[in-house]
């Protein structure tokens, strides 16, 4: 009894169990050291992606008067040829969107990780979402490659350190699945204000020619 009396008010003090064993296996580094070491790997990711989702805007809104200036003029190819061009980029504006909030779930459980220190149960799923986002951000962005290769590593040895039970509270399957919840649901919500925030480019002949008429 005087055991648990010792240890609930260690956690009164704002000293969680997992922080404590952390601390064991590596006492100069620290929980919270280690947590605010990967949130500041995180945010300078998710300000890269933002400011290259800023730099798409801008150039989606250009090619977009592009495509009105050239149905004025009555231009179908190069219409259609911009309209191409616009199509390809809102891929690449999409992927950006979907990782910077992807990202943001991830500094959200981090958050949580800090708060109630249940680190392998909530960073797991976060350790499949980056592995799945790494590939495509890389395509599209390579200087984040290996800032998010140390993310992901040092993600990996806070769970690593962590997991002091030889059976594991978490399976493979539960965290690819919730890593996939994640990505859809990133998804979802940047498709709808996609959706809601940007117009449809003309993509076809008949379309170009429809939309010009009206405008004239």
């Amino acid at each position: 009894m005087g055991y648990i009396s010792k240890n609930w008010n260690g956690v009164k003090n704002g000293l969680s169990l997992s922080e404590k064993l952390l601390d064991k296996v590596k006492p100069g580094l620290s929980l919270k050291n280690r947590i605010e070491s990967s949130q500041k790997q995180l945010q300078l990711q998710i300000s890269r992606l933002e400011g290259t989702q800023k730099k798409l805007q801008i150039n989606h809104e250009q090619i977009f008067k592009k495509i009105v200036d050239a149905k004025m003029l009555r231009d179908e190819s190069r219409a259609r040829s911009y309209a191409i061009e616009l199509q390809e980029l809102r891929k690449v504006k999409n992927a950006i969107g979907g990782a910077k909030l992807a990202m943001e779930q991830i500094q959200l459980r981090l958050n949580t990780v800090s708060e109630l220190g249940d680190i392998v149960v909530t960073l797991s799923p976060c350790m499949s979402l980056i592995k799945g986002l790494t590939p495509s951000i890389s395509n599209i962005m390579p200087n984040l490659n290996s800032s998010m290769q140390d993310l992901s590593n040092m993600l990996g040895d806070m769970i690593s350190d962590s997991s002091f039970s030889a059976k594991p509270i978490f399976t493979p399957d539960q965290n690819t699945e919730d890593a996939t919840a994640i990505l859809n649901e990133a998804h979802n919500i940047i498709e709808g204000k996609t959706k809601s925030s940007m117009p449809e480019p003309p993509s076809t002949p008949q379309n170009l020619t429809k939309e010009s008429e009206s405008i004239i």
